[in-house]
């Protein structure tokens, strides 16, 4: 995966997503969107087959880039607790 960044000036964060398809994005998107301090999260796909996501991020204050780290980091550990949780079925 390769992160392309579009603007990144403090607040605001906008960057493409190379090699992804929409579920990246609809999941930073939503974390994102439930996270203190983002004022807006979203993601776009000019075309389903040959474009990346692109996600747009405006935070209230602080950095951009960090509130997506943070997002990151969640998704992450919500991964790793579902993984454990699937675990315990079999």
């Amino acid at each position: 995966m390769e992160l392309k960044p579009l603007k990144v000036s403090g607040n605001e964060a906008e960057f493409e997503i190379v090699g992804e398809d929409y579920t990246l994005g609809e999941l930073l998107c939503a974390v994102l969107n439930d996270a203190k301090g983002v004022e807006f999260a979203a993601y776009r796909k000019e075309h389903p087959l040959v474009s990346n996501p692109v996600i747009y991020v405006k935070v209230k204050s602080g950095s951009a880039v960090k509130a997506i780290a943070s997002a990151a980091e969640e998704l992450a550990k919500e991964v790793a607790e579902f993984k454990a949780a699937l675990k315990k079925v079999k």
